[in-house]
Parts: structure tokens; C-alpha cells; sequence
């Protein structure tokens, strides 16, 4: 299979235009007889994060070219929804990035009230605020447990998944399920939440800021394994990252400050205060800072929803079946990976016409190809760290 790959290949230039310093010389390369071995890693291998295959072409063990090749857990979800009427999409969006399903329901929602033109009654847009953020502490706590357990050290992710239980568990109050929520509906979201719930996630996110620096941060940061696995690798410069389109804590760790929740407001964002993180290192590490800053923001917004929650409707009256006028409608929201956008397209039956899902996952693999070429082979999975990808989601 690799050789008539590499036949296909033959006479085009390489993807990564690079080359390793002892193949590129002849005098070393003839002498010594040196030629370069191309490798699958994946898809089944324990660390390719769910379904995904590396074609590396290796010198030694340094990369020389690294080819992403992503479908094997694809699902038509984009075709499906087009033959579902619009309230039945919800539940299906919880499928594409999994650790984010609360972001992957309001993108949709966003794009098809855009559609509606419909008012959300404001308790409804300060819950759906709330759960969002308790969805990104639930993805980016775990996400730096999972990088060191992919360098070799177990104990950081026992700590990460204390917390993720107990916001899963909140999250099973208030809908009744901890993975695929269906929650948030178009008009606003499904129930209120119980009595009694919100001062107890207040309190628990008061206390998780000292218990994620104390268990996590101060175990994680100072590492000289983390430090020397971490720094300088995966470089990448601003320009870089923004014309391959990397968005999230990726690109947030190169310098660029963009953030859909500041730079493209929605839902209650513009009233609350939160400062959008960066780093300019551009490394795996800088990455990382990016998230456990990340986290203390989502605590600080999250205490913020709370306090000024108001009393009102959770649900607008849009109807149970929903016929918007042809047209199309775009929503977007901040996911824990990165921009998550959805387009839908109405002809103005109550199905829509074509539903297009922008996942962050699939747009920030494209950083493989141009970032991991001229690394060792041991550094793919802390660069694969930095992108957190979700093979749910870029297998949409």
C-alpha cells in the first residue's frame, strides 16, 4: 500500500517542501547507503487520539514528511441533518466533538435562530453561558491530564477526571445525561435547572481554581520531563497558524487574540468580564499555558452567570415545527478547540436544504503537515497534545 503511494507520489514535490540534512546531502547519503522509510501510525494505535492514520516518512527518527489521513469514523452527519427537520438535528450535534456537545448545540442554534430570527429569553441565553463554560473546564482540565499521560505520567489525569466527573454529574442534574446532553434547544434550552443546583456550582468552581493549581498546575508546569518534552516543540509562527486557519488555544498560543466570544459576540459574552488568553511562544507548551489560564477565565465567567442570573422563561414560543423562510442563517461560538461554525441553508421546508458544520479539530490538523516534519518521532504526540483534536469531530 505505502509503495504505490509513494509511485503516486513520484515527480511531485513534497508536501512539507523539507527534507533531513543527512538525506539531502549525497556525499552521506550514497556512503552510507541512507534512505528514508515511510511508516503508518495508526489508526489503531492507543494514542491516535480515536481513528486516525500518520503516513510519516522518516530519517532515522526524524520526521521528514508527515501525511494525515482522517475518514474513518466519518458519519454523513451533514447529510443526515438534511433529512431530519431542524429540532431533530439537536441531539445529533452532540455527536461531532464530544467533549464539547453544549458548544456543538449552540453553533446550531445560533445558525438556525439567526434563520428564525428569534428573541431568546435572557435566563436561557445566561444558562447556556453557564453550561458552555462548565463544558470547556470539562474539556480542557482532562486535556492537560491526557498530555502527560501520553508522556508517561499517570497521576495528572486521576486529578483531571475528579474534576470532569463531578461537571458531568451537574450536567446530569440539570438534563438528566452526562455525554449526550440535548439541552440546548432552538429558542432556548430545555429546563431549568434544579433548585438549589447554582449555588452549589458556585461553590464548587470556588474552590476548583486552588485545587486545578495546587493538583494539576504545580504538578504539571515545573516538570522537567513537561519542560524538555514540550518547549520548542511544535513551533509555529502567527502567520503560520492563521493561513492554515488553526483557531483555539493553538493559535492563541502564537500571539493571535482571537476568540469568537470577544471578536464575534453572541449569547450574553459582551456583558460579562474575561480576558482572552495568549502566549507568544508557539510551542506545545505555550499551548498548554493558554488552557490552565483558560480554565481560571471559565471560572471567573461562570461565577459572573451565576450572580447575575435572572428569573424568567428558559423556552421561547417558536413552535414545534419549524418552516423558516428560504434564506440561510450562520452561527458560531468559541468551542474548546477552537472556532466551531455552522451554516444552514433553508428552501423553506421544515428540513434545512444543506447544513455545514466548521469543526476546529479537522481545520487544526491541517497544522500536522507543516508543523511536524523535522521533529522526532517520540514529539508527534505532544504536537497532537497541542491540537486536543476529537476524531468525532473532524470525522463529521
Amino acid at each position: 500500500m505505502l509503495g504505490e503511494e509513494r509511485k503516486l507520489r513520484e515527480g511531485a514535490p513534497t508536501l512539507s517542501g523539507r527534507v533531513s540534512a543527512r538525506l539531502a546531502n549525497p556525499d552521506i547519503r550514497d556512503e552510507f547507503g541512507l534512505e528514508a522509510m515511510d511508516m503508518n501510525m495508526g489508526p489503531q494505535h492507543p494514542a491516535m487520539h480515536g481513528l486516525l492514520r500518520l503516513i510519516l516518512e522518516l530519517d532515522g527518527e526524524t520526521v521528514v514528511r508527515c501525511d494525515p489521513v482522517m475518514g474513518y469514523l466519518h458519519r454523513c452527519q451533514e447529510k443526515i441533518a438534511e433529512n431530519r427537520m431542524y429540532p431533530q438535528i439537536v441531539p445529533l450535534t452532540d455527536r461531532l466533538d464530544y467533549l464539547a456537545g453544549m458548544m456543538n448545540e449552540h453553533g446550531y442554534c445560533l445558525a438556525v435562530e439567526d434563520l428564525l430570527d428569534v428573541e431568546i429569553p435572557p435566563r436561557a441565553e445566561y444558562l447556556r453561558v453557564l453550561v458552555s463554560e462548565l463544558m470547556r473546564l470539562a474539556s480542557h482540565i482532562p486535556s492537560v491530564g491526557f498530555l502527560m499521560l501520553e508522556l508517561g505520567a499517570f497521576t495528572p489525569i486521576l486529578y483531571a477526571f475528579r474534576e470532569r466527573e463531578q461537571i458531568q454529574s451537574y450536567f446530569e442534574a440539570i438534563c438528566g445525561a452526562r455525554m449526550m446532553f440535548h439541552y440546548i434547544r432552538i429558542g432556548g434550552v430545555k429546563a431549568d435547572v434544579p433548585e438549589g443546583l447554582l449555588e452549589e456550582i458556585y461553590e464548587y468552581v470556588d474552590g476548583l481554581g486552588a485545587r486545578f493549581q495546587a493538583d494539576l498546575v504545580e504538578l504539571v508546569v515545573g516538570n522537567e520531563i513537561y519542560i524538555s518534552r514540550t518547549k520548542g516543540v511544535g513551533m509555529m509562527t502567527p502567520e503560520q497558524a492563521v493561513e492554515i486557519g488553526v483557531t483555539g488555544p493553538p493559535l492563541r498560543g502564537t500571539g493571535v487574540g482571537f476568540d469568537s466570544r470577544r471578536d464575534y459576540p453572541y449569547s450574553v459574552y459582551p456583558e460579562l468580564d474575561f480576558d482572552v488568553i495568549t502566549d507568544d511562544a508557539g510551542d506545545v507548551a505555550a499551548s498548554f499555558r493558554v488552557r490552565i489560564k483558560e480554565v481560571f477565565e471559565s471560572i471567573k465567567i461562570i461565577k459572573q452567570v451565576i450572580e447575575k442570573m435572572p428569573e424568567g422563561a428558559v423556552l421561547g414560543d417558536t413552535g414545534r415545527r419549524l418552516r423558516p423562510k428560504e434564506g440561510d442563517g450562520f452561527g458560531r461560538v468559541e468551542s474548546p478547540r477552537g472556532e466551531f461554525a455552522v451554516h444552514v441553508v433553508s428552501d423553506g421546508s421544515d428540513s434545512p436544504y444543506r447544513v455545514h458544520y466548521r469543526d476546529p479539530s479537522f481545520a487544526n490538523m491541517m497544522l500536522l503537515q507543516e508543523v511536524i516534519p523535522g521533529h522526532y518521532l517520540p514529539d508527534i504526540m505532544p504536537i497532537m497534545g497541542m491540537i486536543d483534536p476529537v476524531s468525532g469531530g473532524w470525522d463529521k
